[in-house]
């Protein structure tokens, strides 16, 4: 999990070179204006863009296989939570058409992070998170942007 200012995005482009896909698309485009749904931009990357009310946190933990997802919170505000995928457990199956599979508890080490505008949340396919927790604001966009691996 790497949990950073969106200013400081770029300077990730060496740990994985499609960050700067990301940063080329977002240097075009204003998040805030962008209408629910996906976007595929290129070499695999796509972002999904949706507004939801945030939930009170449960013990449903998500990992994927395919991708990595970059999470952007654009309006309001929410927690998310991460753990280590060796202190997650009670698997669900995995879904390869949506690409994710549910967890049922975490029995080990929790990292809440408080996720604002102008902030990014990357977790790559094997960290198990929660993310859209009950922050303060009663509904969210967010931008995720999933990166092939």
């Amino acid at each position: 999990m790497i949990i950073d200012k969106l200013s400081n995005l770029r300077s990730y482009a060496s740990f994985n070179e499609k960050f700067n896909i990301i940063c080329e698309f977002l240097e075009k485009n204003d998040l805030n204006s962008l209408c629910e749904g996906r976007i595929d931009l290129s070499d695999g990357v796509f972002l999904n863009i949706s507004s939801y009310e945030p939930y009170s946190a449960g013990d449903k933990w998500e990992t994927h296989k395919k991708y990595a997802d970059l999470q952007i919170v654009v309006e309001g505000d929410e927690c998310m939570d991460a753990s280590s995928i060796t202190d997650v457990e009670g698997p669900n199956g995995y879904n390869e058409d949506d690409d994710y599979e549910f967890y049922d508890i975490c029995k080990g080490s929790v990292t809440t992070v408080r996720a604002l505008p102008g902030t990014f949340a990357y977790f790559a396919p094997c960290d198990p998170h929660r993310p859209g927790i009950k922050f303060n604001s009663e509904k969210v966009k967010k931008a995720v942007f999933k990166i092939p691996v």
